[in-house]
């Protein structure tokens, strides 16, 4: 990977090194190789009409999972989050924070649940925006009715902002989005640090729309994630009141797995899971990039996307390939494939080694696997 060496120093000067503040820099840790695996959550971004519909019919365990989110969630929404996952008139309302979250919520829950069945038990997890409530949960700092209710309770006060703004993901590193958004006066501004190369910008649709367009002229891939509030931003700071009192039943637990956020960047233990911690989620930049760092350098080296369709798995390539760090990083599910892709990295995860199934014949390795994974597992 090739980078500015006058972008990356000057950022390394500020002390925000590759991946915003708390980053570090390239070698600022041990080797970064292990075999330990991390369940990485997704935040908004990955839903696709459809999601979800082969595995309610081909796992029992899924679709176990799904209706006991259905359940948790019901009290909240009034409406199925299954019919909103096997109707396609149902799709439309998709477009909607408070009926999109809780169903992505849903869905990761439900694959977690599923890679569990199998024997595919995670050593850490961690989770991007929204989708850090999932693995709160399945981290065991959350129970499924307290998970649900921040789910459901963010997700229909975001609602009141989700027309006033939006997010986009720009192929810029931080410092340079950065500078980019400078004359917006703050009406954009950097909502999340996903990999060196990779910035999330979150703001209103006029300051975003000049920005892209900026961008699309000199040749800088940059889209949209499609039916976001801008969270991450000012914006947010108009609902903490509210915030504060709606999710001020929750009662966070002590993790019994490793959760490391991307608020604080720092181990949750649990009982810190309150509104307040729920509220920074919300507000403040999500600190992808560091935490994926901190990881590898704990000796974590497999990250599993938890997703309806992958993106963090090239984001975490990119951070351990910066750092300098071996690593594998595979999808769950992926758009109008999902139980192909799925059963690929379960082989994958086999080859490997790790508990599950009875084994089949070893799989094929691509390249890239055949490379990384001798020095990964090596005993």
């Amino acid at each position: 990977m090739s980078l500015d060496p006058v972008a990356v120093g000057a950022r390394e000067a500020a002390g925000k090194g590759d991946g915003g503040p708390g980053g570090g820099g390239p070698g600022d840790c041990g080797p970064g190789e292990g075999g330990k695996l991390v369940f990485a959550f997704a935040g908004q971004g990955h839903q696709w009409a459809g999601m979800g519909r082969g595995l309610l019919r081909a796992e029992a365990v899924f679709r176990a999972a799904v209706e006991r989110c259905d359940a948790a969630l019901a009290p909240h929404t009034g409406w199925s989050v299954v019919d909103r996952l096997t109707r396609d008139d149902a799709w439309p309302l998709m477009r909607r924070t408070d009926v999109l979250q809780p169903t992505l919520f849903t869905v990761q829950v439900a694959l977690a649940a599923l890679w569990r069945s199998w024997g595919v038990v995670p050593d850490a997890v961690v989770g991007q925006s929204m989708g850090e409530v999932a693995a709160a949960h399945v981290a065991g700092a959350l129970t499924l009715e307290d998970a649900a209710t921040v789910q459901c309770r963010r997700g229909a006060l975001l609602q009141r902002i989700s027309g006033r703004g939006t997010m986009a993901v720009v192929e810029l590193p931080a410092a340079e989005a950065t500078a980019l958004i400078a004359d917006t006066g703050g009406k954009a501004v950097v909502a999340g640090y996903g990999s060196p190369t990779t910035t999330v910008l979150s703001g209103d649709h006029d300051s975003l729309d000049a920005v892209l367009a900026r961008l699309a002229a000199t040749d800088v891939h940059a889209r949209r994630i499609p039916d976001t509030a801008p969270s991450h931003s000012p914006y947010v700071d108009e609902l903490r009141d509210d915030l504060r009192t709606a999710l001020s039943g929750v009662r966070p637990r002590r993790a019994a797995v490793p959760l490391y956020s991307t608020v604080t960047l720092r181990r949750i233990e649990g009982p810190e899971l309150t509104a307040s911690y729920w509220i920074d989620n919300l507000r403040e930049p999500v600190r992808f990039a560091p935490a994926v760092r901190q990881l590898s350098c704990a000796g974590h080296g497999v990250f599993l996307e938890i997703s309806a369709h992958p993106v963090l798995t090239e984001p975490v390539r990119q951070c351990l390939e910066h750092a300098g760090h071996r690593g594998l990083a595979l999808p769950s599910m992926r758009r109008n494939a999902e139980l192909d892709a799925l059963r690929a990295s379960r082989e994958t995860l086999r080859a490997l080694g790790r508990p599950g199934p009875a084994r089949a014949r070893r799989p094929e390795l691509t390249p890239y696997q055949a490379a990384v994974l001798p020095a990964l597992f090596a005993r």
